[in-house]
C-alpha cells in the first residue's frame, strides 16, 4: 500500500488551503463543514490534486489538528 502524503494547510499570498487527493476531497470538505471550518467546495485540477479553500480568519492551528486526526 503507497503511503499518502500528511495534508496541511498551504498559503499562497493571503489565500489558504488544502489540496488532497481528488478521490477524497469531497469528503474532507463534508468533514471540515461537521467542524463548522468554513471552506470553498473542493476545486478539481489536473494534478490528481483537488483545492479545498479555506477562509480568512480561521485558526490554522486547528485546522492542522483536525487534518491530522482526519483518516
Amino acid at each position: 500500500m503507497a503511503r499518502q502524503k500528511k495534508l496541511r494547510v498551504q498559503a499562497d499570498g493571503k489565500r489558504h488551503y488544502i489540496n488532497v487527493p481528488a478521490g477524497r476531497a469531497l469528503e474532507l470538505h463534508n468533514y471540515l463543514r461537521t467542524h463548522r471550518v468554513r471552506s470553498a467546495p473542493p476545486q478539481p485540477s489536473f494534478t490528481g490534486f483537488d483545492s479545498i479553500e479555506l477562509a480568512n480568519g480561521i485558526d490554522f492551528g486547528h485546522i492542522q489538528a483536525l487534518l491530522s486526526a482526519w483518516i
